[in-house]
């Protein structure tokens, strides 16, 4: 498959994810400071969701720099990632006007563990696609490795507990993964230094 027309799928995709997800924030009904400031935990929600679906797509784009084709499994496996993707609009919007329900955050909490599941399905699919790809093995180990995964799920098992006294915290997921993104990145980059010594 011509992995230029797969790579123009996922833009138009994630193109209507944040498109989606601006909508959720609704006008004020009168012209007020107040009425308009009212709407901060949905704006929060959004730019949460915003700053991960960011996130994904310039990994997916480091991806598909390396990458040579993509064949059926790495398909499905996008597919599968999208798919999965394409909930968080609905789950943010479910936080951000539910902001003090509990069932909310780990509805939230939940799709964005789910999301990295996927993610890293599709990582491996490509990769068993792309064999000779150089670096795609190395940059699917920082981006969705063992220790995001675990840490992740370290977050999220954490935010879940703390949903009942404390929901909303779940929102703060893509700043957690962000951080946890850099602390792989830095670590991964000091095992090779250190392997290369």
């Amino acid at each position: 498959m011509n992995k230029g027309r797969v790579e123009a799928f996922i833009d138009a995709i994630i193109a209507i994810i944040l498109t989606v997800l601006i909508l959720e924030i609704k006008v004020p009904d009168r012209p007020s400071l107040t009425a308009f400031f009212g709407e901060w935990r949905m704006a929060f929600s959004y730019l949460m969701t915003f700053i991960l679906v960011m996130f994904s797509w310039y990994v997916q784009h480091e991806v598909f720099v390396l990458i040579k084709c993509v064949k059926l499994g790495g398909f499905i496996g996008i597919c599968i990632w999208l798919f999965i993707l394409s909930f968080l609009p609905l789950t943010t919007a479910f936080e951000g006007r539910f902001p003090s329900y509990w069932g909310a955050d780990l509805i939230y909490l939940a799709m964005n563990w789910i999301w990295l599941i996927s993610a890293r399905l599709m990582g491996y699919l490509l990769i068993r696609d792309n064999p000779d790809a150089k670096g795609l093995s190395s940059l699917c180990t920082r981006q969705g490795g063992v220790f995001m995964l675990v840490a992740n799920t370290v977050w999220c098992f954490f935010a879940a507990a703390l949903a009942f006294y404390m929901p909303f915290l779940g929102i703060l997921t893509p700043i957690v993964t962000v951080i946890i993104q850099v602390i792989s990145n830095y670590l991964y980059r000091n095992q090779i230094k250190t392997s290369n010594s």
